[in-house]
């Protein structure tokens, strides 16, 4: 049931409704930071999830930067999908935005857990670290296996 949802950048009317998926995925994750989320436009791309009815069911938060072991990477420590009956399919279509969102990056990172506060997704020393979260290589070329 892929057909009617919209992923886009968030809007700002959105944001209150982003947050309500926030606070069930991470009730730690406080209404001050994801203030300080949206703000901050300038480092962080949010994306979001609509159904057809234009509800918010996913929402992303990333930023692309350089990373000493991996290169190019997107780094998304806010992942979330929310649907009582399609959730699989709502994080697949998310998913796949990101990705295709992701072209010049040689990896994209999914964090494992959810960042505790603002200061923690703004952390350097967390961006340079490469023990956390899902790393999976963007190779937008096809294997040759396959061809």
């Amino acid at each position: 049931m892929t057909s009617g949802y919209h992923v886009r950048l968030l809007h700002t009317e959105d944001a209150l409704h982003a947050y309500s998926l926030i606070q069930v995925a991470a009730p730690c994750f406080s209404a001050d930071d994801w203030a300080q989320v949206v703000a901050s436009a300038d480092r962080w791309t949010l994306v979001s999830l609509k159904d057809p009815a234009g509800y918010v069911r996913g929402l992303a938060a990333y930023r692309i930067g350089t990373h000493p072991i991996a290169g190019r990477l997107m780094d998304v420590p806010i992942f979330v999908a929310a649907s009582v009956i399609d959730d699989v399919t709502i994080a697949d279509v998310l998913f796949t935005s990101l990705r295709r969102r992701s072209v010049g990056c040689d990896f994209m990172r999914l964090w494992g857990r959810f960042p505790s506060d603002f200061a923690e997704m703004e952390n350097e020393d967390r961006f340079h670290q490469w023990d956390h979260g899902l790393m999976v290589r963007v190779d937008q070329k096809p294997s040759p296996a396959l061809l």
